[in-house]
């Protein structure tokens, strides 16, 4: 045990292997506390994988017990926990002077301590100007205070490398898996999934909904190895055959059938559509076509080909707000990089073939190639999108014609019939589409190229493609022994990922499919109103910031600063859950579709799938109203990720409950959460304003609506932190890429202005201040939570500078905190950084 002082407080931290400051208060109350389910996520401290009561009405709230915020919880034995005394010895001749003495003779001394003490209160409330720093004791501050003084490295120089002074203690009390990457954003997720595993171990009550009884049965399902080790690869080669495949391996012998027909690529990619939902030669979606503002079906080319069912691996990645993957690697990197992996996917194809038929021969070698193709059809398949194109109105008769315009000397069974296609995709809905039909068509010369590259491709190699597909999306479900293939593939591909055990993978599966009433399930025992309410007055105060910032720049014309306001201003924002949990009865009907049968888990996973796309197919020709754009009830992401979204097709933010949790955010000292979630959700905003963002207006049509000046001078400062962001070093040859950064860096950067403007507009007077951290200023500790978010471990770090295969615009973690405090003159000030020094350089970017 040691002990750490603090000359400015008069507290000593006492730090021990496992326990820092939380300890406080889990003596008294430990007891209380292992019999009470408390919210999940809303911001509490430490969010508890809980059991429920026995009893519970569908909407009785499960709060965290209330907050003790003027005093620390004692141990039964009297002692204080989270603090001891640093003046010891003189705690110790005090109990002297106590012992042996009378009652009057104690008296007289009390009474004396007591008019010391009320002299030395006196005294400091006249040299601090007649003000207290009053400390917050509560679960929330103590919480904060902890995560944050864990993190910090004091041996560093805040003025030399702020992100290793604010993190760089943060992976020794972050232990994961040994070698495995953590950060912040991992780390909650994981306390998410755990607590949804535990919700979906309980037993059903009669109140819970259908919906999450279903998701129990699922997960159980998912559970139950043994049947699906008996089960085999049937459900597989089932599927195969229903959507026009061969049971086997196809080759030249399986394109042609015994009726006499021939392979029919366009009826099985139809049926594959309609029965798993995946795209594999051509994209479709339902999209508002705004003409018409009705919804209408939208064809263009493939862009990735998304897995259908959810993957036996839990990725480190994180997404908009999280995720970051550099992007300049030296040529000869991703040669070795791309060899090893294709290397890696053919060995895994080969490897879960001949598994499929153990009593069947292949020529290994000659197995090889053909997987080798496959995967060459399937890069060459994939295209870029050129979104500022606009999609084009074509009926479906007139597309079909303009495929096969070039293509007159193909073979009938290798030319893509469009009718053929609406007849399978359309089958067992009620959707009618018709070959005169208008659709939007996305790229319609890639059709063309569809085209040539079906009449220039053997019928097997297609044929071996498109069974090679579905046998990838499902085989990870089937036995124990593809289980292990996948999870090794996975792990070679990606060796920094995290595994999944069963029941984690299993979580994942009820969350993929019934992530509405899950999420529910959170809804009815957190508390979120409170905390709802303080994200949308924070939201409301960086707008106002931002407006404030457009209106002082020297180089935004007026006409450029309204329109610029205007839409910062009517941003639409989602906080927490989904309206529609507010009437469960709704999300029932939304969810009745989940039908999970026992011992058939992979045939109800195929039978949820299949509702999907007749229930989105259902939704073609609906008109959107404006209640409709003002007010989503529909549950498109899912409410429990730990992120958050800003949208520009509809300028808006969405921010799910997941991220309401700390350290992004805490009920405790404001400052903490202006650092912290405040940030996330300016970045966010500015994104709306971003070097994409700035064409899209109110409703999110792309539009020019800056002057010409206004948008030259805005590249001219682009440029500025195009130029410094080209100077972060990632390893000993690679840089990293400023341009293709340069959207999330900016967000970043104005982000943190507006949260520190609406910080400062909202601190009126002088706050709470944390417990072990009086040394640091409130607006240090808002820097200081500002960088603690992005905190991770060594692992982390490394797999943000090795990873090349992902396609994240943003900066790695370090470069993300240096960037823009680097480039911030108020944190310069309040850390007092010297011009010229590293946190402090004299050339700095801004935009506004």
């Amino acid at each position: 045990m040691s002990v750490v002082d603090s000359e400015y407080d008069g507290v000593a931290h006492v730090i021990t292997d496992n326990h820092y400051l939380r300890d406080y208060h889990r003596s008294a109350e430990k007891q209380q506390q292992q019999q009470q389910t408390v919210g999940v996520v809303a911001g509490n401290a430490e969010p508890p994988i809980a059991a429920r009561p026995e009893v519970r009405q569908a909407h009785q709230p499960m709060a965290p017990p209330a907050l003790q915020q003027s005093q620390l919880q004692q141990q039964p034995n009297g002692g204080d926990v989270g603090f001891v005394s640093v003046s010891s010895r003189k705690h110790r001749k005090l109990q002297d002077v106590f012992r042996d003495k009378s009652v009057q003779e104690k008296c007289i001394i009390a009474f004396i301590a007591v008019l010391g003490f009320t002299g030395l209160v006196l005294t400091v409330i006249k040299i601090r100007g007649g003000v207290i720093n009053r400390t917050c004791t509560s679960d929330e501050c103590l919480t904060s205070a902890e995560s944050i003084m864990r993190s910090i490295n004091v041996d560093v120089e805040p003025c030399d490398n702020f992100y290793e002074f604010a993190c760089g203690k943060w992976h020794f009390s972050h232990q994961l898996e040994a070698g495995k990457p953590n950060n912040w954003f991992v780390e909650r997720s994981r306390l998410i999934a755990a607590t949804v595993t535990k919700i979906l171990e309980e037993p059903d009550l009669e109140s819970d909904l259908k919906s999450i009884k279903q998701a129990r049965n699922l997960y159980r399902t998912c559970l139950d190895t043994d049947t699906l080790n008996n089960l085999g690869y049937e459900p597989v080669f089932e599927f195969l055959e229903k959507v026009g495949l061969p049971r086997n391996f196809p080759d030249f012998t399986t394109t042609s059938y015994l009726n006499g027909s021939v392979f029919n690529v366009a009826r099985s990619l139809a049926l594959i559509e309609r029965y798993l939902g995946v795209d594999l030669m051509l994209q479709l979606s339902v999209e508002l076509n705004p003409k018409t503002n009705r919804t209408i079906i939208t064809v263009g080319p493939v862009t990735n080909i998304v897995a259908p069912l959810p993957e036996p691996l839990l990725d480190h990645r994180r997404n908009r707000v999280g995720g970051q993957i550099p992007r300049d690697v030296s040529s000869s990197d991703k040669e070795e990089e791309t060899s090893r992996l294709v290397l890696a996917k053919v060995q895994y194809m080969v490897g879960v073939i001949t598994s499929m038929f153990p009593h069947e021969f292949f020529n290994i070698s000659s197995l090889n190639r053909i997987c080798l193709k496959i995967i060459v059809l399937e890069v060459t398949l994939k295209k870029n999108l050129d979104l500022e194109k606009k999609p084009e109105e074509i009926t479906t008769r007139n597309l079909n014609e303009y495929m096969h315009s070039n293509t007159s000397d193909s073979l009938d069974e290798k030319l893509f019939d469009w009718e053929s296609f609406i007849d399978h995709f359309t089958l067992e809905t009620n959707f009618t589409w018709t070959m005169d039909d208008i659709v939007l068509v996305r790229d319609k010369d890639y059709f063309l190229e569809l085209q040539w590259r079906l009449s220039d491709t053997p019928l097997e190699e297609i044929q071996q493609f498109l069974w090679w597909k579905i046998v990838e999306a499902l085989v990870p479900h089937t036995t124990k022994q593809m289980t292990d293939l996948t999870t090794k593939f996975t792990s070679t591909a990606i060796p920094l990922s995290l595994k999944m055990n069963r029941q984690q993978f299993c979580t994942s599966v009820a969350r993929y499919f019934v992530k509405g009433p899950i999420a529910y399930e959170f809804y009815v025992r957190d508390n979120l109103k409170e905390t709802t309410s303080k994200i949308q007055m924070m939201i409301k105060q960086l707008q106002g910031a931002f407006s404030d910032m457009i209106s002082e720049s020297d180089w935004t014309d007026e006409a450029t600063k309204k329109v610029t306001t205007l839409k910062a201003n009517a941003m639409r924002v989602g906080v927490g859950y989904p309206t529609i949990f507010e009437t469960p009865d709704e999300l029932e009907k939304d969810y009745d579709y989940v039908i999970v049968k026992d011992g058939q888990y992979i045939q109800s996973m195929l039978d949820i799938k299949s509702y999907e796309v007749a229930f989105v197919l259902g939704k073609v020709g609906e008109q959107i109203t404006e209640e409709d754009e003002s007010s989503p009830k529909t549950v498109l992401t899912d409410p429990l990720e730990v992120n958050a979204y800003y949208n520009r097709m509809d300028n808006s933010i969405n921010i799910p409950s997941g991220i309401l949790q700390m350290p992004f955010f805490y009920k405790g000292v404001d400052v903490v959460n202006y650092g912290a979630i405040g940030t996330i959700l300016g970045h966010e905003i500015s994104h709306g304003f971003d070097i994409e963002g700035k064409d899209y207006d109110i409703h999110g049509k792309k539009t020019s609506q800056w002057s010409q000046n206004a948008v030259k001078e805005y590249l001219k400062r682009a440029q500025c932190f195009i130029e410094q962001y080209d100077q972060f070093v990632l390893d000993t040859d690679s840089n990293l890429n400023g341009t293709h950064t340069l959207a999330e860096n900016m967000a970043d950067n104005v982000g943190l202005k507006q949260s520190w403007r609406a910080y400062k507009s909202h601190n009126i007077g002088e706050e709470f201040r944390l417990a072990g951290l009086k040394e640091y200023s409130n607006d240090q500790l808002f820097f200081l939570s500002y960088a603690n978010v992005w905190c991770q471990n060594p692992e982390d770090a490394k797999s943000e500078k090795k990873d090349i295969l992902g396609n994240d615009e943003h900066s790695p973690s370090f470069a993300r905190v240096l960037g823009s405090l680097r480039n911030s003159p108020e944190f310069a000030e309040v850390w007092k950084c010297p011009v010229g020094s590293p946190m402090n350089p004299s050339n700095k970017c801004s935009m506004w």
